[in-house]
């Protein structure tokens, strides 16, 4: 497999793992939005929310952490040639 092949899979990797991260959040907007003062978090709320927004935070900065590795990269090629 070529550095361009490996980086390409490893861009689709990192999206889709932001997206399912993304979907993770979705799921959970209804019990977000149904929240009240009379119905508080409990904590396993807690543990849940917590557990998706670090899953979301995570795959963001990856993704993002992986596109700037490949545009310094094709800035790198672009200068040596």
């Amino acid at each position: 497999m070529t550095d361009d092949a490996s980086a390409l899979m490893a861009l689709q990797n990192a999206w889709n793992g932001a997206l399912a991260a993304s979907d993770r959040l979705r799921e959970l907007a209804p019990a977000v939005h149904s929240l009240t003062e009379a119905n508080p978090m409990t904590d396993q709320d807690f543990d849940a929310y917590g557990a998706a927004s670090l899953a979301h935070a995570n795959a963001a900065q990856a993704l993002r952490g992986l596109v700037e590795e490949l545009r310094r990269r094709r800035d790198a090629q672009n200068q040596r040639t």
